[in-house]
């Protein structure tokens, strides 16, 4: 170990000032496990004071490469033991994608929830209009992917699956109130009793009145 003070801070990095003369840098990919994409300032300011390891020494070049993260333990050493399959945790949402959510249960282990696994009844056509970045959301563990430092996680899953009972309460032929809540050149969206949403064609598509 070493002790320093941040002396230089850049988006990749800050250099730290060891002894006089004497100074190394802190990669930002060696400030946190975590994978997704941080700046260096996210982590640390000028001025600050910090114990580092030394992870690499070129005398002749004079260069100090310096670890932070290195100081904790490496938190998927542990995973299957800290957030085994099935566990339930709060996560923070950290960004989108068309197919799903990537969240952080805590610094350096993160996850995805898929889009298909955010609501049984719900057809989500993206996952902003079922949650927002920076919001807490409650997720059950599914998969854990040790080498490739991956979770799979679920929202819905957190519930029942509401379809096992609806099974008995929508039986075929039976008539229920619902809501059109978006026309489609294929029909209707109509939303029904318990949250369920239900699709409509054209010809399946009457008004009271008959028309």
């Amino acid at each position: 170990k070493v002790k320093g003070k941040v002396v230089v801070m850049a988006d990749y990095g800050a250099f730290i000032e060891i002894a006089t003369g004497v100074e190394g840098l802190i990669h930002v990919s060696e400030m946190s496990w975590s994978q997704h994409l941080r700046s260096a300032q996210d982590f640390l300011k000028v001025g600050d004071e910090l114990e580092a390891i030394v992870l690499t020494l070129d005398r002749d070049e004079r260069k100090m490469s310096l670890g932070i993260k290195q100081l904790k333990q490496d938190p998927w050493e542990t995973i299957e033991t800290k957030y085994p399959v099935g566990s339930k945790h709060i996560a923070k949402v950290r960004n989108f994608t068309n197919f799903g959510v990537f969240v952080e249960i805590e610094e350096g282990v993160d996850g995805l929830i898929h889009i298909s696994d955010l609501s049984w009844t719900k057809k989500v056509k993206h996952p902003s209009e079922f949650t927002q970045i920076g919001a807490g959301i409650e997720v059950q563990v599914l998969e854990i992917d040790k080498d490739n430092r991956r979770l799979s996680l679920g929202h819905k899953q957190l519930e029942e699956n509401p379809w096992d009972v609806f099974e008995t309460v929508f039986t075929v032929g039976s008539i229920h109130e619902g809501t059109i809540i978006e026309m489609l050149d294929k029909g209707a969206v109509i939303t029904l009793p318990y949250g369920v949403e239900g699709f409509a064609t054209p010809k399946h598509l009457v008004k009271e009145d008959g028309s």
